[in-house]
C-alpha cells in the first residue's frame, strides 16, 4: 500500500522537518514542493494501518509540522 502524505511545515523549518521525515521507517521518497503544502512524503506499508502509524505517531512529532493530510492511493484494476 502506497500514500501520500502532504505536509506544512512551519516558516524557517522546512530543511530540519525535510531531513526528521526522510530518516522515517515507511517514508521511501520526500520532496520540497510549492503551493499550499511544503513536503510530500511517499510512504508505503503492507497494510493501512502501517501508515496510519507512522503519520500519527512519528510525523505528527516533528517539531515545526503544523498539519499533514493523506492520500492513500487506491487500485482500481
Amino acid at each position: 500500500m502506497k500514500a501520500f502524505v502532504l505536509i506544512k511545515v512551519e516558516p524557517g523549518k522546512i530543511k530540519e522537518v525535510m531531513q526528521a521525515v526522510k530518516e522515517m521507517r515507511q517514508v521511501v521518497e520526500a520532496y520540497c514542493v510549492t503551493g499550499p503544502d511544503d513536503i510530500i512524503a511517499v510512504l508505503e506499508s503492507h497494510d493501512a494501518r502501517g501508515i496510519s502509524e507512522v503519520v500519527i505517531a512519528d510525523l505528527h512529532d516533528v517539531e515545526g509540522i503544523r498539519g499533514t493530510d493523506t492520500r492513500i492511493v487506491v487500485d482500481l484494476a
